[in-house]
C-alpha cells in the first residue's frame, strides 16, 4: 500500500469542502440532475454525475500523464524533479494554508451553465470544462498531488495516486446528485470550520514537500507501512 493513497484521498476531499468550492456545487449539481420538478431519475442522475467525474477526472490524470512524459524524457535529472516537485509541494501547502497568496492559483474560470434536459454526454463536457479550468481551492491542492504523483517511484503509483484524488473529489459529488440538498446540508461542519481544514491540509502538502525534498519519502512510508 502507498503511504500517500490516503493523503490524495484526503486531498480530493478538502478540494470538494473547501470554502469555495462547496457553495458552488449545487450549481454543478443542477445541471447534472435538473431543478424544481424537472428532476430526473435518480439512474440517470448517477450516470451523469459519474460522466462529470470522468470528464474532469480524465483531463486531471491526463495533465498528470504529460508531465510524466516530460519527467521520462529528463529522467537523467530525477534529484532535481524530485526536489523542484517537493518545493512545489510546499508552495502549495503555505498557499492552502493560506500562509501565502499565490494569486494565479485563485483564478476562477467558470463552466458553462447552459438550460436543457440533462445528459451523460453534457455532464462529461461539462466536467472536461470543469476541470481544465480548474476552480479557486481545487487547482492548489490538485497541483500539489499532480507534482507528487509526478515523482512516484512508478507509473502505476503515480496513477493511483491520481485516481484516489479523484475518487475524494467526485464521491461526494456523486452522492450530492442522488441526495441532492439533503447530502449538501451535511457538509455544514466543514463550512464554519474552513480555517482550521486549511491550515491542516496545507500542512499535509507541506510535510510531504519536506520529506521529498530530503529524499526520504519513501523511507518514511516504510517506516509507517513495514513490509
Amino acid at each position: 500500500m502507498n503511504v500517500t493513497l490516503p493523503l490524495a484521498l484526503f486531498a480530493g476531499f478538502v478540494s470538494f469542502v473547501s470554502p469555495c468550492f462547496l457553495p458552488v456545487v449545487p450549481a454543478f449539481v443542477g445541471q447534472l440532475v435538473g431543478v424544481a420538478d424537472d428532476k430526473i431519475p435518480t439512474r440517470n442522475a448517477v450516470a451523469n454525475s459519474l460522466g462529470f467525474v470522468g470528464g474532469f477526472s480524465l483531463v486531471f490524470i491526463g495533465l498528470w500523464a504529460g508531465i510524466g512524459a516530460i519527467g521520462n524524457v529528463l529522467g537523467q535529472y530525477s534529484t532535481v524533479l524530485r526536489i523542484l516537485g517537493g518545493a512545489i509541494l510546499i508552495l502549495m501547502g503555505l498557499h492552502v494554508a493560506r500562509l501565502i497568496n499565490i494569486s494565479f492559483l485563485d483564478r476562477v474560470v467558470r463552466a458553462p451553465m447552459r438550460k436543457g434536459k440533462p445528459g451523460i454526454g453534457r455532464a462529461a463536457l461539462l466536467g472536461v470544462v470543469f476541470g481544465a479550468g480548474w476552480t479557486p481551492c481545487v487547482g492548489p491542492v490538485l497541483g500539489g498531488i499532480i507534482a507528487l504523483a509526478a515523482t512516484s517511484e512508478t507509473t502505476l503509483s503515480g496513477l493511483a495516486l491520481m485516481i484516489a484524488y479523484c475518487l475524494g473529489l467526485g464521491v461526494p459529488i456523486v452522492l450530492v446528485a442522488v441526495g441532492a440538498v439533503n447530502v449538501i446540508d451535511r457538509f455544514g461542519w466543514f463550512k464554519t470550520h474552513s480555517v482550521a481544514i486549511s491550515l491542516i491540509s496545507g500542512a499535509l502538502l507541506i510535510c510531504v514537500g519536506l520529506l521529498m525534498v530530503f529524499g526520504v519519502l519513501q523511507k518514511f512510508a516504510s517506516m509507517l507501512l513495514p513490509v
